[in-house]
């Protein structure tokens, strides 16, 4: 008689995904995200380190951010369209190429600021087209009733791209052999990307092949956008995923004064005080399934964003609460405490960075599944360019006023009136939602 063998620990069982890491097509798309996310999470965090240390104020890196977020505000109408209307499996080789290309052309320049905003600028553009195609090809591989498990996995993918491109391979890379080599790696993975895509058959295919005019773009997109308009659960998804973005975009814009003022940390080293923000939106990708069984879709998405506003509100009041913590002092074992003020503070932080991550992580997922659901498939490149549009658009002023106000005020203000400001204006579209639309009930 055999032996009984212990039980060995499945990965694919723990990631939620055995089932769909056994369809070839979703396999082939996960990989691509995993290897694009990689290479291009490596590269923002150096063009973030690199400002940083050629500059010392926050406007500096409030205009990279910028420099990120303009191309969707301009070319977000467009790339949805063309995303609709073209092979989406064919847009994802033509644009892993280009970055390839781009790439290249950093390596052989100067590498000055106004370089790397540039780049940034074409990065971001590229982005516009690649990343609705990725959202609107996974209903293209997965059947309806995965989409939800699905979305979590496709976020899952890329969390471990920005944890391995941000959190290892561009703090090695800028620590060791610096920025060049960094970004001639990342134009390798963008290269396999483009080649492993390049081999999905179901997204060969595309809606309506035939390059559309700048008037049938308004027409499209206008049309899109009035059909998500028109659906109360997906309309509120989308504006709390808008305003959960712009807000991340400003306290990204404030990270290195908030790591030099407040922390103490220096830019380069402050991936590792945020990088519990990992583990938060592994558990939010974990649990999101369960939740959105219990509560339903859109409160799943609800939650997650008053629990990114408190987050956000926490990084605000860190002073205060690292100096709560470091008075605490159990049993008086400890003279005059456990923590000093500095420790205080980074504890705060990287706890409130995995409440952060987890609400992202339910936010991210909980209304692309909604919108995915609700939402005829032909127009969802459109609509989710149009996510990214309004996040990107959204972001600019704030973005300028935040760098401006926190140069000027502090950091901790900002963070402050930022989470105010973004619960304000989500209670006040819910209140408008629910009283324009008889019978609107955001469930």
């Amino acid at each position: 008689m055999a032996e009984a063998r212990a039980p060995r620990i499945d990965l694919w069982h723990l990631t939620g995904g055995r089932a769909l890491l056994q369809k070839e097509g979703f396999r082939r798309l996960l990989l691509t995200r995993v290897l694009a996310q990689l290479g291009q999470n490596a590269i923002f965090y150096a063009l973030f380190v690199l400002v940083a240390q050629k500059t010392n104020a926050s406007i500096y890196t409030g205009l990279l951010v910028i420099a990120f977020a303009v191309p969707s505000a301009t070319m977000g109408p467009l790339s949805g369209v063309i995303v609709d209307r073209f092979s989406r499996g064919w847009l994802l080789v033509v644009m892993n190429g280009l970055r390839l290309l781009m790439c290249l052309a950093l390596v052989a320049s100067d590498q000055s600021v106004w370089i790397l905003y540039l780049f940034s600028l074409l990065l971001s553009a590229s982005m516009q087209v690649v990343g609705p195609a990725e959202s609107a090809a996974l209903a293209q591989v997965v059947e309806q009733d995965e989409l939800t498990g699905a979305n979590s996995l496709f976020n899952l993918g890329g969390l471990a791209g920005q944890a391995g491109g941000m959190a290892v391979i561009a703090p090695i890379f800028l620590k060791t052999v610096g920025a060049s080599p960094l970004f001639i790696l990342a134009g390798a993975l963008f290269a396999a990307a483009a080649v492993i895509i390049a081999t999905v058959p179901r997204l060969g295919a595309a809606y309506a092949p035939r390059y559309p005019s700048s008037a049938g773009v308004r027409t499209q997109f206008a049309r899109a956008w009035r059909a998500l308009r028109g659906d109360d659960q997906a309309y509120m998804a989308l504006i709390m995923s808008v305003v959960g973005g712009a807000s991340l975009l400003v306290g990204l814009t404030l990270l290195p004064r908030y790591g030099k003022s407040i922390l103490d940390v220096s830019t380069e080293n402050l991936i590792f005080v945020f990088s519990p923000t990992a583990i938060g939106l592994f558990l939010g990708l974990r649990l999101v399934g369960r939740l959105d069984r219990f509560l339903g879709k859109g409160r799943t998405v609800s939650l997650g964003f008053a629990l990114l506003t408190l987050s956000l509100l926490s990084f605000g009041l860190v002073g205060k609460l690292g100096a709560f913590l470091t008075h605490q002092n159990p049993l008086d074992l400890f003279d005059p405490g456990p923590f000093d003020e500095r420790s205080g503070r980074i504890i705060v932080t990287m706890v409130t960075a995995v409440v952060a991550g987890f609400a992202y992580s339910l936010i991210g997922v909980a209304s692309r599944a909604l919108i995915n659901e609700r939402i005829a498939g032909e127009m969802q490149g459109r609509v989710f360019a149009a996510l990214t549009v309004l996040s990107n658009l959204a972001s600019i002023v704030p973005l300028l006023l935040a760098g401006a106000l926190a140069d000027w005020l502090g950091v901790q203000p900002v963070l402050v009136a930022v989470a105010a400001l973004m619960a304000l204006f989500v209670i006040w579209t819910a209140w408008r939602v629910r009283f324009a639309s008889p019978g609107g009930a955001y469930a």
